[in-house]
Order: structure tokens, then sequence, then C-alpha cells
């Protein structure tokens, strides 16, 4: 029996259901129902194969289903339908009357979740239009004035086959038979080596790509065998789609080398039901199985697997033709073979510090959301109050210990008690980028210090009135003619002179550390400030960031468009530019694997890959917006927020849609929102935490205006009132709705 059960708990979410109803005019035509999210079962005799996807957008889902279902009875050999994030692909092929089919996800590790399933054609087409109209029937309910919308036609339309000039004609069997196709990749490396055996039949896939375009998914779903053998080891095997497996193994290929670099002890690989674990300190391997480590470089492995991953995307790109799959993994694995190269030649240096500095480099730990339900309402208790004092611009956490800023000093509190651990006038401060540690910049004085017990980790005389970039290995700050860097220890690392002067704008991002000032662009050794490269920019540089592996530029000038542009890291080649409009704010945020930016009212969105516009969205309240950003807990999506005056607050879908909004309270700037655990922080009348999926208002803090406030990970609230009285919230309770 075949059952397609859209969920329904998403007709009970007020966000949706007032969404819904206030659609109007133009509105209701365009309505594609994104946005809404919901989980979609595909039950194969009893079975939901569709356990594990998790909450998608249930209405676009079902309506590429029924659209996927109609391809294949016009006669298309395969059809493919994104049914949940990740993304996780419903690919579709016909067996006749019957259809073959397979659940994959994308999402690492990538892997089947269902596979080779022979379903009854008919009855799969007759489960998805008795879902699809029940879908129609819900929206309906809700709001009667869609009934007009394409979307809700196509759900309440029976599953009719598209026109084709060539319906006449039988399709041809797919994949078709083409011997002597099959092929074998390899990629080498010293002591290592990495084979794919391509057998005739996923070969004839490769092939007949432009036959099926309707599932570009299903000509890389082809079995294969991948063999990873290692001097003085036995072989590792494993049976996968090449594809699949190479996209996961060329993403750990980089992680593995950039673990490397950064001085790590150790890194995990896994291949297959095998895993690898790599000794970096020693540059030793062991697996399951062996007898003992074997001697092998990490780069030597990564180059292996990069190597193999390129060879195999360039034979397949052969047979394919083109293939916007295959060339992203044949273009990133021809990165990683070059860095290898550079490490291996000595071009790029791997830096080890002589001593620890304490706290030891711990990597960010991913808070989960505070209920597996639907958070409805938060409860606070405040837990300590400072007395009224000079009142602070910015509050932070920085592990144990709150900090506070001002224009005349720094303060740091004991989070537990509200007790004053540190105090100091200081020019700028800035938190360490490898621990939890600060550098206070202080009258003619550069010092790093612990601010949950006040001690100093070192200090040096340091006369400069400019702020503080925190780096890898230490801090940089700017001087008349350039930049001074200073290590951990408290050493200086290198002095750079720069050909403009003092920069004002600095991001770092492997091993090379970006400058930017009035209209140029340059890139010096991050280990010894030795100058890569230097490039002109269009107008002045008014935000700088390192974005996957670019250097991404915005740029303004008094006259003209502002531009964003992208730059290769490692070359300085100019990658992509996009025009922006109005006037932008400088700042850069990463979503959605896009550089957004916040500009006159409008939120643009450029992919990072080729700068191409994703979306640009106008935003439903008037002012300069602010926008913070974080990752699901889930990894599998991004929350993206715009804050504006008042507390107005909207969060963007991955489209550019607008998946809520809050309209303002008041008429005064706010300051960008503070995410942590699904949850935000906004400045309205009074501090408010909302649900940053839903948009609902969870708790207030507080009865009065403040100047500034902080959300912690575990959900605390630090306030700091007019009067510069500081206190700090702890949730003591929450109501969570669960739905089944």
């Amino acid at each position: 029996m075949i059952r397609i059960r859209p969920g329904r708990s998403w007709r009970h979410n007020p966000g949706y259901v007032g969404k819904l109803r206030r659609l109007e005019g133009p509105h209701l035509r365009r309505f594609e129902g994104s946005g809404i999210l919901d989980v979609l079962g595909i039950e194969v005799d009893g079975v939901d194969i569709a356990a594990g996807v998790g909450e998608a957008e249930i209405l676009v889902a079902m309506d590429e289903l029924c659209r996927a279902l109609s391809r294949l009875r016009g006669g298309s050999p395969a059809a493919q339908a994104t049914v949940g994030r990740g993304p996780t692909e419903l690919v579709l092929e016909a067996r006749g009357a019957d259809v073959l089919l397979a659940l994959i996800s994308l999402a690492p590790p990538a892997r089947f979740l269902a596979s080779g399933l022979l379903l009854d054609g008919e009855k799969l087409r007759a489960a998805a239009t008795s879902a699809a109209r029940a879908l129609a029937e819900d929206l309906l309910s809700i709001s009667p004035a869609l009934s007009g919308s394409p979307l809700l036609a196509r759900l309440r339309a029976p599953l009719r086959a598209p026109v084709r000039r060539s319906a006449s004609r039988p399709a041809a069997p797919w994949p078709r038979a083409v011997p002597g196709r099959g092929f074998l990749a390899r990629g080498t490396a010293r002591g290592v080596r990495c084979e794919i055996q391509v057998p005739e039949e996923s070969a004839w896939r490769l092939a007949g790509r432009a036959e099926v375009p309707d599932a570009p998914l299903a000509a890389l779903l082809g079995a294969g065998s991948l063999a990873l053998r290692v001097s003085g080891a036995p072989a590792l095997s494993w049976e996968s789609p090449p594809y699949l497996a190479l996209r996961d193994l060329v993403r750990s290929a980089s992680g593995l080398v950039s673990a490397w670099e950064a001085g790590d002890s150790d890194f995990t690989l896994r291949f297959g039901a095998a895993d690898l674990h790599l000794d970096l300190t020693r540059d030793e391997v062991r697996a399951n199985g062996w007898r003992g480590p074997v001697a092998l470089p990490p780069p030597a492995l990564a180059l292996a697997l990069a190597g193999a991953g390129r060879a195999w995307a360039t034979k397949a790109l052969a047979l394919d033709g083109e293939a916007e799959e295959l060339s992203d993994l044949r273009d990133s694995a021809r990165r990683i073979e070059m860095h290898c190269k550079d490490l291996a030649s000595g071009d790029l240096r791997r830096t080890r510090s002589a001593t620890l500095v304490p706290p030891p480099r711990r990597p960010p730990l991913r808070q989960a959301p505070l209920s597996r339900g639907r958070v409805r309402r938060l409860v606070y208790r405040e837990a300590w109050r400072t007395e009224p004092g000079d009142p602070s611009d910015s509050l932070s956490f920085f592990g144990g210990a709150l900090v506070a800023g001002s224009k005349r000093g720094v303060r740091a509190l004991d989070a537990a008690t509200g007790r004053e651990t540190f105090r100091s006038g200081c020019d700028a401060f800035a938190r360490a980028a490898n621990g939890d540690d600060l550098f206070v910049a202080s009258h003619a004085t550069l010092f790093r210090i612990d601010p949950s017990s006040g001690e100093r980790r070192w200090q040096r005389r340091m006369r400069s009135s400019a702020p503080l970039w925190p780096v890898a290995g230490g801090v940089v700050r700017p001087t008349g003619e350039g930049i001074v860097c200073v290590s951990d220890l408290g050493g200086v690392a290198f002095e750079a002179r720069l050909p403009w002067g003092r920069p004002e704008l600095c991001a770092e991002g492997e091993g090379i550390l970006l400058l930017a000032g009035r209209e140029h662009l340059l890139a010096l050794d991050a280990a010894d400030g030795r100058l890569l490269w230097k490039r002109k920019l269009p107008a002045e540089a008014r935000a700088l960031s390192v974005l996957t592996g670019r250097a991404v530029v915005l740029c303004a000038g008094r006259k003209g468009a502002a531009r964003l542009l992208a730059f290769s890291q490692q070359s300085g080649k100019l990658l992509w530019t996009r025009s922006l409009p109005g006037e932008p704010q400088p700042a850069i945020r990463c979503a959605f694997d896009c550089a957004v930016v916040a500009s006159s009212g409008k939120i643009a969105a450029a992919r990072l890959s080729d700068g191409t516009l994703r979306f640009q969205t106008t935003l439903p309240f008037p002012g300069e917006a602010q926008l913070a950003s974080a990752e699901e807990d889930d990894a599998r999506g991004t929350l993206l927020l715009a804050t504006g005056p008042g507390g107005a607050c909207a969060r963007i879908g991955e489209r550019g849609t607008i998946a809520w909004s809050l309209p303002a309270e008041a008429a005064a700037p706010s300051s960008a929102a503070r995410i942590a655990r699904r949850l935000a922080l906004v400045l309205q009348e009074t501090p408010v935490v909302l649900d940053a999926q839903e948009g609902f208002a969870l708790a207030r803090i507080g009865e009065r205006p403040v100047r500034c406030a902080a959300l912690a990970d575990d959900a605390s609230v630090a306030i700091c009132e007019e009067s510069g009285a500081i206190s700090l919230a702890r949730l003591a309770t929450h109501l969570s709705i669960v739905t089944t």
C-alpha cells in the first residue's frame, strides 16, 4: 500500500494562518506556498521512508512531486522533486507501468534514505493526487480567496501528462547501452592512492544525462566502487555511487587540511564503513583492522582524495557534456589539490606555536533548541542587579563573564553572581579569536586578560588609538604607516608598511590577512606579513569579509551605485561583481551560501559561487536595517533576521520571502538582533525574546527601555538600563507545544 501524508500541524500555526488570511490583490496570484513548513510522509507498506527528512516547504514539495509524476506519465524516463531540506531529493525512474523510487539526502554525509523501491505507478499517482487535493482543501478552509491562485489549480487538478511533440513515439529505455564506456579514476600522492571504478552501466547513466532533463540527479546515482590504498596497510573498499561518496570525501579533505594547518592534534575521516583516525602531530593514521599506525602526512591523504574527485568529475564531464554538479565538484577538488601542492612546495607554511596560550582553543558548541516542541512562552527571573553607574554601550558574554563596554572604559562581571572581576579605562577592546580572553588597549599599553578572573596573561607598551582586529595568531592594530601584528604570547609577530598608509578594514582566512583602505585591497601572509597581492577597487571599501574562501568587499563612493565584489583569496583574481541599490549598510552577512547586504530598505543576496542575485527583498518597515544571521541547530538552514528603528523585525527566508515581521514600538534606532538556540533578542520599547523561526513574542524583560542587551547561549538575558544598572535574567521555565 502507498500513502502520501502531508503534515497538518501547520494549520494550527497562528503565523501561517495569519499570513494566508492577509493575502490579497497581486499577492494572491503570486502565492506559491513558500515559507509554510511541515513534514511530508511517504509510506510504502506501512513504512515511512521519509521519516528522517524533517520539516520542509510542504506546499512546494507536494507541487514538485505532482509535477514529477506528470512528467513520468508524459513519457519522461525520470523525474525529480525536492521534498526536504538539505536538500532531500526524490528521484523517480519509469520502469514500464511501475516507478523505481529513490530518496537521497544531499546534506553531509550524503546518503540514500531509501532506494530500489519498485512501486505501482498508478497507485503512486493516485496517492499523490489524493494528498494534493487534501492539502488544497486545507488551504481553502483557511483562505477561500486562494481559489484562483495557480498553485491551488495545480494541486486540485488531476495528474495530466504534459504535451510532448514526440508523444506518438514510444520512449526509448534509459539509460541506453553504450559498450566500452566504463572507466577508472585515480588520485595519487606519496604513499597513498584513491581509486574509483565506474562500471559500464553507471557510465551509460552519465552519458545519457541530457535525456533526463527533469532529473539531473538520476544520472549521478550509478553504482561504483572506491578503494583507498595506503602503503604498509590493507586496502579499504567502499561500494557507493561515486558522486555521493566524493562530495563527502572532498569536503573531508578540505577539513583535514584546515585542521592540520590550524595545529589541531587529531582528525577523523570516514571512508565508507571505516573511520580513519589521523594523529596530526605525528603524521600517522590508523584504522580498524590495521595492525598499527601507518606514517602518512595529512596533506598527502587530502591530495589523493581531492585528485580522485577531480579525475572522476573530469571523466564524467567528458561523457556528460555540461553539468553544474560535476563542475562544482571538479573545481572544489582542484582548489584543494593546488593548496596541498603549495604546502608540499613550502610556499604556504604551517606554523605551530611554541607554547599553548590559555585558555586552549575550543570549537564553538552548537546549542540545541530549548524543546523538541514549539516554544510558546518563556518565564524569566532576575538573578542579580548592579548599582547605577556609567551606562554601557555594549554587552557581550565571554564564557563565564559578562563584558560591558563604553566610551570611557570596559569592565567584566561574573555571569553567575554579578561580581565585578575587572575594570579598566581603554581606547579599544576586542575578543580573542581563539578563546574567551579579552584584548584591551588602555593608554599606552596593550594587554590580554581573562575576564572571568581578571588575570592578565601579558602586557606590552604600544602607543596607538586605533581599533583592534583579532586574528587566529593574535591581534592586528593599525599604525600610521601600516599595521603591527602582536602574537598570542605578546611578542610582535611582524610589522608591515602599506602603500596607502593606515588601513580601515581587516579580515582573515586560511593564513591570509586581507586589508582595505581608501580604494585599495591587499593580502598579506598572516605568518610574516609578506605581501601576496594587491588590487585597485572601484570605490571606497565600506565592508570586508571572508566567506567560503572568497574575499568579499562592499564598495560605495560618493557618486554612483554601490558594488559588491568577490576576489579569490589565494590569487586575488576578481571572480565576480554585483551592483547594489541605494546606500548600503557597512556590513556583509553570510546566509544561504550568499553574501547578504542591507541597502535602502532592501535586502540583497548575491550567490557566493558566481555573484548572481538570488533575491532582492523589500522590508516591511521603513528605515535602515541591521542584519543578524545564525545557523540552525540541525545545520540544514540559516536564520536571517533584519531589525529596523523602534525594534521592527523580520525574518527573511532562503528565497527572499518574509517569513514573519513585527512592527516597531518606538522611534529610537535599534541594534541587530541577538540569536541563540532559535531565540532572538530584539530591543523594542522593552527587550523582547522571540521565537526566531516563527516570530512569536515569548517573553518581555523588564518594564522600561534599555541602552543595550545581550543573549547568552543558555538563553539568559543581560540588560543595561539608562541609569547604568546592569541586571541578568535567567530562564526559569518555558511552555512548549509538541505536535505529532
